[in-house]
């Protein structure tokens, strides 16, 4: 069949028995797997299950793999990502490749800019209305002559989205695309996919956010340790059964037993309010309880948490420990006891250039620092020492760039950097967001260990199953507001999940 011929509904992509080793290492073991134009097909699997390593074969990054290919009907061998590209195969990865001190249409044009009359120069009349013509094609509200360093996360990712389509992509891969978008940005985008699907563009759609899925794909690929486990129509898969696929084990296992004891109210919030993100927010939380924050991306469920931090201003009353919490501010709560560890770790939670020491010790540094204020590096050695070997990190050497230490490695630092300011209250959004399995049932011990001592926790999370296992209550938020409270032990994954998106309101 040729590219001409392909229609919605037709396989444009098969593999066949995909292998793939690194070393003695088996990353993909015998992979199958489908896509029809027109179709937005997920795939999902904890981290090191061989999702990246599949695409990157579909991409052309590699040339050892083992198997059989077939794109738009024509048997191929893809080894480089050029002969990927001129196939019309296009990957937005999490990380893009857009470069932000071009524009907006010298992005989208790149590698296709019109020449000028004079050689070497260009027509950058010809270069915009090229670039505007594919952003008017897509309904993408970008102006062309606008640096890409200036726009949002968001805005970017349209760019790169334009740069391909303008290529002739016909079979385009996202991998984790709302792991840094806001909730308003993950609608938008979620529009943007929906209009390329319609355009007959067949989509591969990566996430880690299993609650996510039902709004965007129409199936769903499970790989585990590098084998296919099942593929489902997402209309006939539950949540939970997606997680257990994932994990290859029952839920409860991976959690602690409760030995938690809720205490005294501890914290109230009441009448939080910040136009446009959430409104009429209240809720106690108890000394020594999991408070569960659920909800799909952009519920508002992360700006909540980040106004009662006082990193974003919001109306509305706080009252910590019985006194208020006016003009709050992240410093001014730090000083108060309470604690938050930010969904966006390499944004927001670490200082991505300095030592496991330092981003270990930097919410101390006063009690690290000497009399007139200079740090004392064997202080700081020393307090990151005991936290390394509390938290289990690897590698020991606090002097070891934190850049280099694994995604659960990392977030181990980020949550010993709390421990060592011993806060009253902690504030954990996707804490264990990118990590592997084993390292999540650390943080889940950890957390238990946390609320036994006393520490009020509140928990935000798209992974269902960590909210129902871990939280002693469940506030349920939908289009910024509570809409309803349930209890956490025993609460059923899927009917957490039916909650969230309103499924049975009248």
């Amino acid at each position: 069949m040729s590219d001409a011929e392909m229609k919605p509904g037709d396989t444009i992509l098969r593999m066949e028995g995909i292998e793939k080793d690194f070393g003695a290492v088996r990353a993909l073991d015998h992979v199958d797997f489908d896509l029809c134009a027109g179709e937005i097909h997920a795939l999902v699997g904890e981290n090191g299950a061989g999702k990246s390593t599949l695409m990157n074969v579909l991409a052309g990054r590699f040339a050892d793999y083992r198997g059989r290919l077939a794109v738009f009907g024509r048997q191929v061998r893809l080894t480089n990502p050029r002969q990927a590209l001129g196939l019309g195969i296009g990957v937005i990865y999490q990380e893009l490749s857009v470069l932000g001190n071009l524009t907006v249409a010298e992005n989208i044009m790149l590698g296709h800019e019109p020449a000028g009359r004079l050689p070497g120069t260009l027509d950058r009349r010809a270069l915009a209305a090229q670039a505007q013509a594919v952003l008017t094609e897509l309904e993408f509200d970008l102006r062309p002559d606008a640096r890409v360093a200036g726009l949002s996360h968001a805005r970017q990712c349209l760019v790169e989205i334009a740069h391909a389509i303008r290529k002739d992509v016909r079979l385009l891969v996202f991998d984790e695309p709302t792991a840094s978008l806001g909730g308003d940005d993950v609608g938008r985008l979620f529009e943007v996919i929906r209009r390329l699907k319609a355009r007959g563009i067949g989509i591969i759609y990566i996430s880690h956010r299993l609650a996510e899925l039902p709004q965007i794909a129409d199936r769903v690929t499970v790989l585990r340790d590098g084998k296919v486990v099942g593929t489902r129509r997402i209309a006939d898969c539950k949540v939970s059964a997606l997680s257990q696929m994932m994990l290859g084990r029952k839920l409860t296992d991976m959690f602690p037993p409760k030995r938690n004891t809720p205490g005294e109210v501890i914290l109230k919030v009441r009448g939080l309010t910040r136009p446009g993100a959430f409104h009429d927010i209240s809720f106690d939380l108890r000394e020594g309880e999991i408070l569960g924050i659920a909800g799909l991306v952009g519920s508002g469920r992360t700006e909540i948490a980040r106004a009662v931090f006082g990193a974003d201003r919001a109306a509305g009353r706080c009252e910590f420990l019985g006194r208020p919490l006016p003009r709050r501010s992240p410093k001014r709560c730090m000083a108060r006891g309470i604690g938050m560890i930010q969904e966006d770790r390499k944004r927001d939670g670490t200082i991505t250039d300095s030592s496991v020491g330092l981003n270990i010790g930097i919410s101390v540094l006063d009690r690290l620092s000497g009399a007139v204020g200079l740090l004392r590096p064997r202080r700081i050695r020393n307090n990151a020492r005991r936290m390394i070997d509390r938290m289990g990190i690897r590698p020991t050497d606090p002097a070891r760039l934190i850049q280099t230490l694994s995604g659960g490695n990392q977030q181990k630092v980020v949550l010993g950097r709390w421990l060592c300011r011993d806060p009253k209250v902690l504030i954990l959004d996707e804490p264990t967001q990118g990590i592997d399995i084993g390292t999540k049932a650390q943080i889940y011990r950890l957390i238990m260990d946390l609320a036994a001592a006393g520490k009020g926790i509140i928990l935000i999370s798209s992974e269902f199953f960590e909210i129902v296992n871990l939280a002693d209550r469940i506030l349920m938020v939908r289009d910024g507001r509570i809409v309803r409270e349930m209890p956490g032990p025993g609460t059923d994954v899927d009917a957490l999940f039916a909650a969230c998106i309103g499924e049975g309101d009248e």
